[in-house]
């Protein structure tokens, strides 16, 4: 099986995209496909911001508040003094032994809880205690519905195609293929990307 793959740049108008049966043989056809490839990543941007504005509507639904989408506090609204040191505040200076020290498992101003390190049973590593410490507990969203879930891997099963798809297109090699899949991109990002 003899495979001619590309292995640099190319601006024929003679491009096969995927499957022999996608091959431009005309000018009117390649342009085609590029608009096609345009928009098509256009709509995968399209799709981005319309999963984040699903989810968006589903947690101002639930009575579960959700601090991930709301905005910002003002790092200087009650900022502490260890916030001014370019240390992050689980890190441990040389001579900090204080086996009573507190941690925070979140930087989140508003879930800041401390887990003191005596607390920890002592034949656990250092480095796993340190780090569970760390990591914030995952807390879902909402209850597992199939309408929302469903649609939320839906989405993102489609957005992969899409994004697969793009990909393997602009693997030909081609300047136009390559220059119509990133000016989508842009497009897509200036026009839909406050929306996400």
């Amino acid at each position: 099986m003899d495979m001619d793959m590309p292995a640099v740049f190319s601006t024929s108008t003679q491009i096969t995209v995927l499957f022999t049966g996608w091959t431009t043989s005309t000018t009117t056809q390649y342009v085609f496909t590029l608009a096609f490839l345009f928009l098509l990543a256009i709509f995968n941007r399209f799709l981005g911001a319309l999963k984040f504005q699903l989810e968006r509507s589903w947690l101002r639904d639930t009575s579960i508040p959700s601090t991930m989408l709301l905005a910002p506090v003002s790092r200087w609204q009650n900022i502490r003094k260890a916030k001014l040191s370019p240390l992050p505040d689980y890190t441990r200076v040389h001579g900090d032994e204080n086996p009573e020290e507190t941690f925070p498992v979140s930087n989140n101003y508003n879930e800041t809880r401390n887990i003191s390190m005596s607390n920890l049973q002592r034949d656990v590593p250092r480095s796993w205690a340190s780090s569970k410490c760390l990591l914030p507990s995952w807390k879902a969203s909402g209850t597992w519905s199939l309408r929302k879930d469903g649609t939320r891997a839906l989405l993102e099963c489609v957005r992969a195609l899409i994004g697969y798809f793009l990909m393997l297109s602009v693997m030909t090699f081609n300047v136009g293929v390559f220059v119509a899949v990133l000016f989508g991109v842009l497009v897509g990002e200036l026009l839909l990307g406050r929306f996400s």
